[in-house]
């Protein structure tokens, strides 16, 4: 049995292969730029009015004789989206809504709501500045700017920023290809009717979602009994098409745990056997033919949640180049917790922000097998291996999920 940090750091010293992708920005939420992105665009395009108003030449405007000009409003009107057609002299003012780009000839706007006008003119009575309420041509981004890094998350606010730009494709990492191995002569598919004495393969769901939702494209969601037979084809053909393999339970020493004999079927070696914390500890990790990853998840609910967040995600995240999503900060602790193992332990919680600080309260029930806390948790709270008792107000690590 290893410790935690052994473990970690074991399971990223291997290392998959991903290539790249050109895909459209429209189909890239959630996946991870492999390079920067520039803008092909200067962005705004044009000078354009930041407001309902006139639009004139302030050099013109600042010519007032007796302190007031009067500049005949053209009978055009510039609306968004309008082709720059105007007959308008620089020695008038033009109507233009927020938006509409400024004629050559004119560089500021006055707001309608502060325009003077009379007769069809503009009464100009005090001091006109150039380029007020304008947006400048490229004045946000210009083109050739990176407007999005290397190594970025997609979401909806930049892409947003990349369709804004006219980026028509950009390059991703590829998704990683998956495969989940569930075993257990007494899990039930959803699908299936209750029966006594049996459960629902609530790893199986949670494993694909989680997946799904980091970067990984589930080629696979086996069930399997307790049958050595039955896992080794299931190895099989996740081997042909995964990057990396999860299983969960039969990873114990129980006489019918084998999952790992299943494995050995078809080129595996083991890197480690068992982890020194709680819940999880025996969670396992090797590869088949030194080059696909294998974690040996425990079957109970939490252990197996455990063991994701904070073993499988950072090596997913790893090899995407982007730090976890799983942020981990530390939080003042709302309740005490006696800890009789000399093992790293994570208690689901729930954390929150008040007066200033962050705080976080466990769960009233913990335990590897206790499923009521996923409605409860948004946080695993860390407890080091040398820790004892917690006390409130200190501060532990918390992995925010």
């Amino acid at each position: 049995m290893i410790s935690f940090d052994e473990a970690y750091d074991l399971i990223n010293s291997s290392d998959i292969r991903l290539k790249q992708e050109n895909i459209s920005p429209l189909n890239s939420l959630d996946r991870v730029s492999c390079c920067d992105i520039v803008s092909s665009v200067d962005y705004p395009a044009e000078d354009n009015s930041a407001m309902d108003g006139y639009a004139l030449n302030s050099h013109t405007a600042s010519k007032k004789s007796d302190g007031i000009l009067k500049l005949k409003i053209d009978k055009n009107v510039i609306y968004a989206g309008d082709a720059l057609k105007t007959t308008a002299k620089h020695n008038s003012a033009l109507r233009i809504m927020t938006g509409g780009y400024l004629p050559k000839m004119f560089d500021t706007v006055i707001p309608v709501e502060d325009a003077l006008v009379e007769n069809g003119s503009l009464i100009i009575n005090s001091s006109i500045k150039p380029n007020k309420n304008v947006r400048k041509k490229g004045e946000d981004i210009k083109t050739g700017d990176i407007i999005l890094n290397k190594n970025t998350r997609l979401t909806s606010e930049n892409i947003s920023l990349l369709v804004s730009c006219n980026i028509k494709k950009i390059k991703v990492y590829e998704k990683i290809y998956a495969s989940i191995i569930s075993t257990g002569n007494e899990i039930l598919n959803f699908n299936q009717k209750p029966k006594y004495g049996k459960i629902y393969n609530s790893n199986g769901i949670l494993a694909e979602n989680f997946l799904l939702q980091n970067g990984c494209i589930v080629s696979s969601n086996f069930l399997c009994k307790d049958n050595l037979n039955e896992i080794a084809d299931a190895l099989s053909y996740a081997v042909k098409n995964s990057k990396i393999i999860i299983t969960s339970a039969g990873a114990s020493f129980g006489d019918k745990d084998f999952t790992e004999k299943a494995l050995e079927s078809v080129g595996f070696k083991i890197k480690f056997r068992q982890t020194a914390i709680k819940p999880a500890k025996p969670f396992s990790f090797g590869l088949i033919n030194k080059k696909i990853p294998v974690f040996m998840l425990p079957g109970n609910p939490i252990a197996f949640y455990t063991c994701l967040a904070v073993f499988v995600k950072p090596f997913i995240n790893r090899h995407i180049d982007i730090n976890s999503r799983l942020q981990i900060i530390q939080s003042k602790t709302l309740f005490e917790y006696t800890k009789n193992n000399r093992r790293r332990e994570f208690l689901p919680a729930h954390t929150f922000y008040k007066d200033g600080a962050v705080y976080s309260e466990i769960y009233k029930k913990h335990g590897p097998a206790m499923i009521s806390s996923f409605g409860y948790m948004n946080s695993i709270i860390s407890v080091p291996e040398n820790t004892s008792v917690v006390s409130k107000g200190e501060l532990l690590d918390t992995y925010l999920i």
